[in-house]
């Protein structure tokens, strides 16, 4: 038994730190990882570059390092510093440093920038490639591409955003094909995407160009759980090397993802708003949703206010407005919306 357990704990810590692996379970957004290059490169320097790395992936503001305010920060990394070290990730040298979360967080409160922070929906991509094949996780991960993994990979060290693959197995194939995806037929890829359990989906094809590099056309889709709809929120073409078009691709996605889930926090008086959840049945239940909320960057504080045959009221109150709580809640798998009342903040619960 113990045998087994340690396989199979050498067998995820190697998903994790492979740079192959694309769809890493989560991404800590307080943890800068950058790359030792330079044997000369001092480690302070080296902990100045994972703090910048660590302020664009909370804030989602890239443009954060050049404020004054960011650049005094540095001066404080050592009472910031949670953990740091060295580790080899497929042959090459980073160096880590792990932020203490509420420090950063007053930081960026202190400095009115936006908080982002753990809403962070792993899309799943849906990539035809010039033979006009779905790539599919296991291509990946065969290092078939290396210019395609360290596309993604770049994407995920910098700003706190990973994507996910399909496993391309029988079920898949009898629901999707290349021609589905380069047609656009959003509802064939949404219906092939619900196995994975994707908020979000890309649709994109690579093609190389007549200047030997390649043209990425790709659209972010989301799928509202309530209309039933497909909407296309981002639709973008990128020209450039394989790695470089992956990675601007999932930069735009995080940018749009920062202006969905992060938070500028209101330093006046908060907002609140009374959420009413049915379907919470157990004990278990109440834990679990009540641990759900609590996670929600976009709340504050919570209080249940009462419990009634399976039915809980929860007054939250807001760290910003309606609308960053709206789209928090619109992508928790365990929340549906109730549209059967007609009334606002009407949810059901689905363990």
């Amino acid at each position: 038994m113990k045998i087994n357990v340690l396989v199979r704990f050498f067998i995820v810590l190697n998903i994790l730190f492979s740079m192959q692996s694309i769809a890493s379970p989560k991404v800590n957004p307080y943890k800068g990882v950058v790359l030792a290059e330079e044997l000369t490169e001092s480690e302070s320097q080296l902990q100045k570059n994972a703090l910048k790395q660590v302020l664009i992936k909370v804030s989602g503001n890239v443009d954060i390092v050049n404020l004054d305010e960011a650049k005094l920060l540095e001066n404080t990394i050592p009472s910031m510093l949670a953990q740091f070290g060295y580790q080899n990730i497929d042959n090459a040298r980073f160096y880590y440093a792990l932020f203490d979360k509420r420090k950063i967080n007053q930081a960026l409160t202190d400095m009115q920038q936006p908080v982002w922070g753990d809403t962070r929906p792993i899309p799943l991509v849906w990539l035809v490639n010039e033979q006009r094949e779905i790539v599919s996780e296991q291509m990946l991960n065969s290092s078939s591409d290396v210019a395609i993994s360290w596309g993604f990979k770049k994407s995920e060290l910098k700003r706190g955003v990973n994507a996910q693959f399909p496993m391309l197995d029988l079920d898949d194939s009898l629901i999707i094909s290349a021609s589905d995806v380069s047609g656009r037929f959003y509802q064939t890829v949404y219906d092939a995407s619900i196995r994975y359990g994707a908020e979000y989906f890309v649709v994109a094809n690579l093609m190389p160009t007549q200047e030997g590099k390649w043209q990425l056309k790709w659209e972010l889709v989301h799928h509202n759980s309530q209309s039933k709809q497909n909407e296309v929120v981002v639709k973008k073409t990128n020209s450039g090397s394989k790695s470089y078009v992956m990675a601007i691709m999932m930069n735009e996605i995080a940018d749009y993802y920062a202006q969905q889930f992060a938070i500028l926090e209101n330093n006046g008086k908060k907002l609140t708003q009374v959420l009413t959840v049915s379907g919470v049945k157990t004990l278990m239940h109440f834990t679990r949703l009540n641990n759900m909320l609590s996670s929600l960057n976009a709340i504050d504080s919570l209080e249940t206010l009462t419990i009634r045959e399976q039915q809980v009221e929860v007054l939250v109150t807001l760290k910003g407005g309606l609308m960053s709580l709206e789209n928090a809640l619109s992508v928790q798998p365990s929340l549906q919306r109730d549209l059967s009342t007609g009334l606002p903040y009407q949810y059901n619960w689905q363990p």
